[in-house]
C-alpha cells in the first residue's frame, strides 16, 4: 500500500490557515488522475465479483443436482398402480425368497395333485365384492351387479385367473380325466384363451430374477457343508460342461407375499351360502 501524506499543522497555525490548507488538499485530490484515485478499489471489485460468481455457480450446481436426482427417481419409480382393495388395506407386501421345484406340481394327474391345485382355486376364492360406487370412483371396469347384494359387484384378482388358466392348460393334456364328453374344439378354444392370458401376465410382470446352467451331477456337498466337484465334472472340457448342463431356476427372487393375499381373499370372498359354490372351469 502506498504511503499517504497529510500536512501537519503546528500549534502556531491559525484556524483560517488550517481551513485553507484542508481546502487545498481536497482540491488537489479532486484533480488527481482517476487511476491514482481508484488505485485501491479494483482489487476489492474483483474479489467481491469472485465470491459472487462462485456463490452463483455453487447454487446453480445445487439446483441442477436436485433436478437430476428427482428425474432419476421419477424414471425409476413405478407410476401409480390401478386401484385394488388389497393395496388399500396394506396387504401388498414383498419378501425375498427362492424359486423351488415342488414335486407335487410336477407330477402326473392324481387326486393328490388335484387337491394341491384346488387349494389355491376352490370355488369363490378369487371373487370379492366391491361397491359399485367405489368401483366407479376408482375407475374400474363395470362388473355385473350381484343379485344378493345390491350395490355391489364381483371382482376377481388377476393372479387367481392366471392360476386358473394354468390349471386349465394342465388339464387339457388329460382330456379323458378332466373333460370327458367335451369336444376337442371347446377344450382347445378355452386353452388358447389361457395361453394369451399367461403370455401377457408374464410379460407384464417381467420377472428379472436370474436363471443359470448347471448339472446336479457336477458337484456335491459333504457332511461338513463343503462343496466339491465330481470326477465327472473335472474330466470334462469347458465345452462339455456347458453342453451337458441344464437351465436351473431355483434362484433368489423377490415375490409378493401370496400367503397374505390368499388370507385376505379368503376373508372377503363371496359367501357360498348366498351364491353357492361353483368351480369355473
Amino acid at each position: 500500500m502506498s504511503p499517504q501524506y497529510h500536512p501537519v499543522h503546528s500549534a502556531e497555525d491559525t484556524d483560517d490557515e488550517i481551513r485553507v490548507s484542508i481546502e487545498k488538499e481536497s482540491l488537489l485530490r479532486s484533480w488527481l488522475p482517476m487511476n491514482l484515485r481508484a488505485k485501491r478499489w479494483p482489487s476489492r471489485f474483483w474479489l467481491n465479483s469472485f465470491f459472487f460468481f462462485n456463490a452463483m455457480f455453487s447454487a446453480t450446481l445445487f439446483v441442477l443436482s436436485i433436478i437430476l436426482l428427482r428425474q432419476t427417481r421419477i424414471s425409476a419409480a413405478a407410476p401409480e398402480p390401478p386401484y385394488s382393495p388389497l393395496r388399500e388395506d396394506g396387504i401388498v407386501r414383498y419378501l425375498n425368497t427362492e424359486y423351488k421345484p415342488t414335486k407335487i406340481f410336477q407330477s402326473s394327474p392324481s387326486d393328490e395333485v388335484d387337491e394341491a391345485w384346488d387349494g389355491w382355486l376352490r370355488e369363490h376364492d378369487h371373487l370379492v365384492l366391491i361397491s359399485t360406487e367405489k368401483a366407479k370412483e376408482a375407475g374400474l371396469p363395470e362388473s355385473v351387479e350381484t343379485y344378493n347384494d345390491p350395490g355391489y359387484a364381483p371382482y376377481g384378482l388377476g393372479v387367481y385367473h392366471q392360476l386358473h388358466c394354468l390349471n386349465r392348460i394342465r388339464k387339457s393334456f388329460y382330456p379323458d380325466r378332466y373333460y370327458p364328453g367335451v369336444s376337442a374344439h371347446e377344450v382347445e378354444h378355452h386353452t388358447n384363451h389361457c395361453f394369451d392370458v399367461l403370455r401377457q401376465a408374464i410379460l407384464c410382470h417381467g420377472d428379472v430374477s436370474l436363471v443359470y446352467w448347471w448339472n446336479r451331477n457336477y458337484s456335491y456337498v459333504d457332511e461338513t457343508g463343503t462343496k466339491h466337484y465330481t470326477p465327472e465334472y473335472l474330466q470334462k472340457t469347458p465345452e462339455e460342461r456347458l453342453t451337458g448342463s441344464f437351465v436351473k431356476w431355483d434362484s433368489p427372487v423377490q415375490c409378493r407375499d401370496m400367503d397374505a393375499v390368499n388370507s385376505w381373499v379368503k376373508a372377503h370372498m363371496l359367501d357360498d351360502d348366498k351364491y353357492g359354490g361353483q368351480v369355473v372351469d
